[in-house]
């Protein structure tokens, strides 16, 4: 093939982004400018190309000659998304650099924050697993995707599986990629700063959450040996769970699953044999029947890893399926090559094993500790995360079953959940899981969570303390899982009633955020925006949030700040155009401007959390779980409205599976005549209330059947005039 460089003038007209330009930016260098409203500027200044990694530089000009082999192509499939495709008859390694000003800042790749960081500055890494690292092992979900502030702000998005490394520093990006065909797109946003509508984009271009089921919002309570740590005359493991359900219920702590994880079959270190051990799990469907008529869903660790002796690995020697880069006689064991068919099909008829005796979900583990080659990675996670999809869906059907995984890489959220790995159970392990939540979250991955107090756990770890900061955080979460057992249970020695009252305290707040969490999880799947929100997203006028990395927006209506440091004490930074009131709210709540700063300290029974001014709340019990001393359970809800002068119109669609609509839209206007507010609703199918927050009172309707209008006169807000 002849060495041909195609550099087209690209014009990108949009209502909202006015008109811009690609083009050559230097005689020497092929590169691509693109001019943005308000004389920003997306600069990709080089293209690279080499034979490695290591070896890559900017191609020329020049090389249209014919001399470089290399071919690049530019399309612009809508207004504000240029496609750039670079092919070579003989480079290995290709790749590109973008410079921003020196302001500029860079988001993206790596759920894991490096130096607890938000930004990726002075970061470089390959796009694959994290393995042991400060504050969390194993934070692997990643996205060959990043963000950028420098101009209008841009997203860049690397569509491919291979193997590849990015490079941050201050005013650059550059990646580089293991392929001779490398395809990349440069995403401008609806709007100067909307970098929600670049998540957007981004997920339209690779993929989607699909919604979960409401037992995989939580609490979720498990065990790291359910085989061992038996208390008050407890012999296995079955009976073991049962203390567990059996203790829930006497302290009526809400919980919605449990999962077992590795050991609970007779494999070698417990996974190979697509079974329960008799003697820890003696009746294993009679007993998830038991869970279930419960309350609990159950899920299963699997992991793509063909432990020594078992049948998976019997099987998979006999038929030259492992790869070879990893000791079989080393207990985690040589993963499976999945790209070839025979494998992908023997593992996925076995996974049935699992759903044919109830179980609900997978525990995804591993994927990133050479068990494969490592530029083996991405592809193999996502043929074994479509597998465990896959084997879900012909038994359950969509969206009625809760897989997640530590190490999933771009296209995988559309079949797995995400949990970052093994957190540190200290104040460290707190602060870095908070920081990864949100860096998750500008991946897309929406549905996410941690191990509550963490799971490398020393003798005494977690302290009540932190066990206590880390469950308010995970209330906040969309996904709260907690780790017992291994003698570390809330309501065992060495911890106190109190603790147990904080797990059931931010348990049951948890529940009633379903609504509100489930809404804003619905929205996630048609837009990519996550719940969990780093400030640029939900208040990309203020600078100052951009890197603060322990405060988040939980949805649009929640500013979340978890006291990530021992001693109960931290600040909190209100982002500017907004007021904030405490939540839960009550009426001698005080308000707090934007742009200021406060400080707090705070009881173990409490956390930071604070409601927006306009803000409209959807809170109730929509999932019994295991709440089964509720006799006469059933679903309500109560719409909570925190009217605002400032604010004129607010919107909230409630998310309401199994009705004509998806959504149920509420909306409230403020009107000056006669200082009223004016409340109309769809039909929500579940009885409850609304409740108007005012200074001085609240103000409370039924919720009609089949919708309503409600009229607040006289109206004096919290918020003031």
């Amino acid at each position: 093939m002849k060495g041909i460089l195609r550099a087209s003038a690209l014009f990108l007209g949009s209502p909202c982004m006015g008109i811009a330009t690609a083009s050559l930016q230097s005689p020497d260098t092929y590169s691509i400018r693109i001019n943005t409203p308000k004389g920003g500027l997306i600069d990709n200044d080089a293209i690279l190309a080499g034979k490695t990694n290591d070896t890559t530089s900017a191609v020329p000009r020049s090389s249209s000659a014919g001399t470089n082999g290399v071919q690049i192509t530019q399309q612009h499939p809508s207004s504000q998304i240029l496609k750039v495709q670079v092919s070579s008859s003989n480079h290995s390694a290709i790749g590109a650099r973008f410079t921003t000003s020196k302001d500029g800042l860079f988001y993206g790749v790596w759920e894991y924050p490096f130096s607890n960081q938000l930004t990726n500055q002075n970061i470089t890494f390959d796009l694959k697993g994290i393995g042991n690292a400060e504050g969390i092992n194993w934070a692997s979900a990643r996205a060959p995707f990043f963000i950028s502030t420098d101009g209008s702000g841009y997203g860049v998005y690397i569509d491919t599986l291979a193997m590849g490394s990015f490079s941050f520093s201050s005013g650059q990006a550059q990646f580089i990629f293991n392929t001779s065909n490398l395809l990349y797109y440069i995403i401008q946003p609806d709007r100067p700063g909307d970098y929600k509508s670049i998540i957007t984009q981004y997920t339209a271009l690779s993929a989607r959450i699909e919604m979960p089921p409401d037992s995989g919002y939580g609490p979720i309570f498990w065990s790291d040996d359910f085989e061992q740590d038996f208390h008050e005359g407890v012999t296995n493991a079955e009976e073991n769970y049962y203390d567990v359900v059996n203790h829930l219920y006497s302290n009526k702590i809400r919980a919605t699953a449990m999962f077992a994880d590795r050991p609970y079959g007779t494999g070698n270190w417990s996974f190979g044999n697509f079974d329960f051990d008799p003697k820890y799990y003696p009746n294993p469907k009679e007993f998830i029947a038991n869970l279930s008529a419960s309350g609990f869903d159950l899920q299963v660790w699997v992991a793509n890893r063909a432990f020594l002796y078992t049948e998976l690995y019997n099987v998979s020697v006999a038929n030259s399926w492992l790869f070879t880069n990893q000791d079989p006689h080393q207990y985690l064991g040589p993963a499976l090559n999945l790209s070839i068919p025979a494998a992908y099909d023997y593992f996925k008829e076995h996974l049935k094993a699992f759903t044919n005796l109830g179980v609900k979900g997978y525990k995804i583990d591993r994927g990133e500790e050479d068990e494969m080659p490592v530029y083996e990675q991405n592809i193999q996670m996502g043929l074994f995360e479509q597998i465990c999809y896959d084997n879900m869906v012909e038994k359950w059907g969509k969206g009625n079953f809760y897989n997640f995984a530590r190490s999933a890489v771009d296209r995988s959220r559309a079949v797995t959940h995400i949990w970052n790995g093994d957190s540190h159970s200290d104040f460290t392990g707190l602060a870095y899981s908070v920081s990864s939540g949100i860096r998750a979250g500008l991946l897309g991955y929406s549905m996410w969570g941690s191990d509550t107090g963490g799971y490398s756990r020393g003798p005494d770890d977690p302290s009540e303390e932190l066990w206590a900061r880390w469950m308010h955080f995970s209330a906040f979460s969309t996904n709260y899982e907690i780790m017992v057992g291994s003698n570390h249970t809330p309501w065992y020695s060495p911890y106190t009633p109190r603790l147990v009252n904080v797990l059931q305290q931010t348990a049951q707040l948890h529940t009633e955020l379903v609504p509100y969490i489930k809404s804003s999880m619905y929205q996630s799947t048609k837009t990519g925006v996550p719940v969990m929100r780093a400030l640029l997203l939900e208040f990309p006028q203020d600078k100052k949030g951009y890197e603060i990395t322990d405060e988040y927006s939980f949805g649009d209506a929640f500013l979340v700040a978890p006291i990530v440091s021992e001693g109960g004490k931290r600040d909190v930074y209100f982002p500017t155009g907004n007021s904030y009131l405490d939540y839960p709210y009550t009426n001698a709540s005080k308000v707090y401007a934007g742009g200021s700063t406060r400080s707090f300290s705070m009881e173990l029974e409490n956390s930071p959390t604070f409601v927006r001014e306009g803000a409209i709340v959807a809170r109730g019990d929509i999932f019994q779980g295991n709440a089964k001393w509720e006799k006469k359970w059933e679903p309500w809800l109560e719409i909570e409205i925190f009217p605002s002068w400032n604010i004129k119109e607010s919107v909230f669609e409630y998310y309401s599976a199994g009705k004509r609509k998806d959504v149920a839209e509420i909306s409230v206007q403020m009107i000056k005549e006669g200082n009223s507010v004016k409340i109309e609703y769809d039909d929500l199918g579940t009885k409850g209330m609304i409740v108007v927050h005012g200074k001085g009172r609240d103000y409370t309707y039924k919720l009609e059947r089949g919708g309503g209008e409600v009229v607040v006169r006289d109206f004096d807000s919290l918020f003031g005039r």
